[in-house]
């Protein structure tokens, strides 16, 4: 039989516990439904009562996500940024930018991206060969064809008297450009 909780006449709480008359001083929320509802407890009851708390009994695996989701932001209305009624500053919708402020904003953003993927071509495992063909990626593929044969003229060995270091030097740009052609820009 479950006893109400007294407020006796000192103001201490009695322990919600059944068959515990010590004071009850430490509140733990009686469903995850109402959480502001307390049931008042003793400090070894109130250990017991949320060694056994489970806010997630009885939801499905969506419905414990959402409540994550809404958890991080504070069960507050959230959406994409950009929407519910914000403007796209982009230069290219929505105003006229006749002195190109903006534009050469996107314009020096497009050649840092550039510039950052040539380093990045130049680091990975091409990196090698370009330096080899003396090049800088990205590379075409009629510029690539035009290096080549440049150094194939100047490194062949009928034109340096079968010199060993040319003839080495020659198979390693050989090496070099069957493997940049297979990432070379294609004409149009």
């Amino acid at each position: 039989m479950r006893k109400e909780t007294a407020d006796t006449g000192a103001g201490i709480r009695v322990c919600d516990h059944p068959d515990c008359a010590l004071g009850g001083e430490h509140r733990a929320p009686k469903s995850p439904q109402s959480l502001r509802d307390y049931y008042w407890f003793c400090l070894n009851h109130v250990r017991e009562y949320n060694a056994a708390w489970n806010f997630c009994a009885g939801m499905s695996q969506d419905e414990v996500d959402s409540a994550i989701r809404n958890d991080v932001v504070w069960d507050r209305p959230t959406w994409p940024l950009g929407m519910m009624g914000a403007r796209d500053l982009n230069a290219s919708r929505g105003f006229d930018d006749p002195l190109g402020v903006f534009s050469a904003g996107a314009e020096a953003a497009e050649r840092y991206r550039r510039e950052q993927a040539q380093k990045q071509a130049m680091r990975g495992p091409d990196g090698k060969h370009y330096r080899l063909l003396q090049l800088k990626p990205p590379v075409s593929l009629t510029a690539l064809k035009a290096r080549y044969k440049e150094l194939a003229k100047r490194l062949h060995p009928d034109l340096n008297g079968g010199d060993k270091d040319a003839e080495e030097r020659l198979k390693e740009i050989n090496a070099a450009y069957a493997a940049l052609k297979k990432v070379a820009i294609p004409n149009s």
